[in-house]
């Protein structure tokens, strides 16, 4: 990867000088050393973890340049595909490939490659084969990488794949964590003002994770809200107590007489509107770009169009019809002047500058 010896002399003196000691009846037994890896809680550790994965990734580039692993296309109006092959997330690895024994033999021999170069031991028992569509033999593909046949839907990263977007039943893990955080709290005495903390930094937050990708149904919100009222005035037993103020009233701010408590549905409007923010503003991201080629972008790049279709398109198209009163309460700042939308902020000026137009457009 390039690093000078000196420097692959000082991390690989880390590695080699790393010594233990355990206590036996709260007296240090002396230290010994380490066959291999770095202490527990060494700065250097998450670094290293980033340059092993750095070259799994190199793996599997060159191999797809190669042609010998397919990745996945991504495609839509005639734009040039996007061409996607993995994803990694600290130790959660996608890799995307034709359905064929040839690839996946492919693919069992960089497994193999990284785990001798690196030491690192890839977990097979705890990895899926995931088939996309109809895929005969799939035992057989299986056995052929060492993993188990997965199915859609599932996880990935706590998100749901595969699963009809606005499918009441996608919140069932949802609800039934929030349930549990509740019986927690059944036989402690929690003042109001507890439960409203409690409330706000937990029950109210939950959720956020998911809503921040996916439009919540009414009926999840309502049932959502229901548990957190129940809480507000029942405790952590949910009593069938008398709600005293309305909800309404409850989550107004408190300069307002309210408690300032968030209602779930306005909060999954701005987490949803925030993608419309970031597509502004990001400007080589994979997610951007895998919008950019799937659906297209309009006013020189700020915007992305709208999504058009009946299959696979329904998580954006919902974030999508946020986009209005995001740009609504937008504003432009001049800045570099690397990128500037003239016909949109300036009109006539396009005619009185010509020639700083043509500028902004380079």
């Amino acid at each position: 990867m390039g690093f000078g010896s000196k420097w692959v002399g000082w991390m690989w003196s880390c590695l080699s000088s790393a010594k233990f000691s355990v206590l036996v009846n709260g007296v240090p037994t002396g230290f010994f050393p380490s066959t291999k890896g770095l202490r527990q809680g060494d700065p250097l550790s998450p670094y290293l973890f980033v340059m092993g994965m750095e070259v799994l990734d190199v793996l599997i580039r060159r191999v797809v340049e190669g042609g010998f692993l397919s990745g996945c296309n991504i495609r839509g109006g005639g734009r040039s595909p996007l061409n996607i092959s993995h994803l990694f997330f600290v130790d959660d690895t996608i890799i995307f490939c034709e359905a064929s024994k040839d690839h996946l033999t492919h693919l069992s021999w960089i497994l193999l490659w990284f785990e001798v170069a690196s030491g690192l031991r890839i977990n097979l028992a705890k990895s899926e084969i995931i088939p996309v569509g109809e895929v005969v033999e799939m035992e057989e593909l299986a056995v052929e990488l060492g993993c188990r046949v997965g199915s859609l839907p599932s996880q990935y990263l706590g998100l749901p794949l595969g699963v009809p977007n606005r499918a009441p039943y996608m919140w069932d893990g949802v609800e039934e964590r929030v349930r549990r955080r509740l019986a927690l709290w059944k036989w402690q005495y929690i003042s109001k003002g507890g439960r409203v903390t409690l409330i706000k930094s937990t029950l109210a937050s939950m959720p956020i994770y998911q809503m921040s990708i996916f439009r919540m149904p009414k009926v999840v919100a309502r049932r959502l809200e229901k548990v957190q009222r129940d809480f507000l005035w029942g405790g952590g037993n949910m009593e069938g107590k008398i709600h005293l103020v309305n909800w309404e009233v409850v989550c107004t701010n408190k300069d307002k007489g309210g408690l300032g408590l968030r209602k779930l549905a306005m909060l999954n409007k701005a987490l949803l509107g925030k993608w419309i923010w970031r597509y502004a503003c990001d400007k080589d991201n994979l997610w951007k770009q895998v919008i950019k080629v799937k659906y297209g972008q309009e006013g020189l790049g700020w915007r992305p169009k709208k999504a058009n279709g009946a299959v696979g398109v329904g998580v954006w198209k919902e974030i999508w019809k946020e986009s209005e009163w995001c740009w609504d309460n937008m504003m432009f700042r001049v800045g570099r002047a690397t990128r500037s939308d003239f016909e949109q902020m300036c009109g006539v000026l396009i005619q009185r500058c010509p020639i700083a137009f043509l500028i902004s457009l380079a």
